[in-house]
């Protein structure tokens, strides 16, 4: 199997959450289509945003294209939505009752501007409630590993923040985002966060912090079955 599953962790059996590992180079778009194929899902039904780094969350609608975007949503059964990742966090969220799902691309850009909350501030327009959501952090660098600078340490939490020399700090990233959730209202019991750090595990991720600009990307992908 050459991804992680979270399906089971949302308790809907027409629904698929996976991560891909760093087997191929997902950015490369016949590499992802064949990917998504092999799940026996058609590759034309996951839309994916063009990412830059933004705090931008869409609702997926009768477009295929959205531009400058890092998130989006589903509310249909007809379209999955999806990430490309190294090193940034993919926040999966899932309405229990409504079945809307939605993938979040949350890097520390992202993380800053409340990202996520702006995701789930679009759950709840949709008529999902904070205890009604379930949330899943998926692999991306951890504390051990992401070093930053005093400008940045500026837009996170102190506790968050693990003092070295020189004005240089390690966030703990996946806490940020984990914190953020529960401040929003979603119960612990329905958060679950990925303890893989992707700068670490070489063998398993793409890390853009460890490979730089030759680093590929592992996709993330959610889509309720068309049943």
């Amino acid at each position: 199997m050459n991804f992680i599953d979270y399906s089971s962790f949302f308790n809907n059996k027409n629904l698929t959450a996976l991560i891909s590992y760093r087997d191929k180079n997902y950015a490369i778009k016949k590499n992802c289509d064949n990917f998504i194929a092999s799940l026996k899902i058609d590759h034309n039904k996951i839309i994916f945003p063009e990412q830059t780094h933004s705090s931008n969350v869409k609702i997926v609608g009768k477009s295929k294209h959205y531009n400058e975007t890092d998130g989006l949503i589903s509310t249909t059964k007809k379209y999955g939505v999806g990430v490309l990742v190294a090193d940034c966090t993919p926040v999966f969220l899932f309405g229990i009752k409504s079945n809307h799902f939605g993938v979040i691309h949350s890097g520390w850009r992202g993380a800053a501007n409340k990202i996520t909350t702006k995701a789930l501030k679009k759950f709840i327009s949709l008529g999902n409630m904070p205890t009604e959501i379930k949330a899943v952090l998926g692999p991306s660098i951890k504390k051990c590993c992401f070093e930053i600078g005093r400008d940045v340490s500026s837009f996170f939490s102190r506790k968050n923040l693990y003092p070295k020399k020189a004005s240089k700090f390690n966030l703990d990233l996946k806490k940020e985002i984990y914190d953020e959730v529960s401040r929003f209202g979603l119960s612990t019991k329905n958060i679950f966060s990925d303890s893989h750090c992707t700068f670490c595990d070489h063998d398993k991720f793409f890390s853009f912090r460890r490979e730089g600009l030759s680093a590929g990307r592992m996709v993330a992908i959610m889509k309720v079955k068309n049943i």
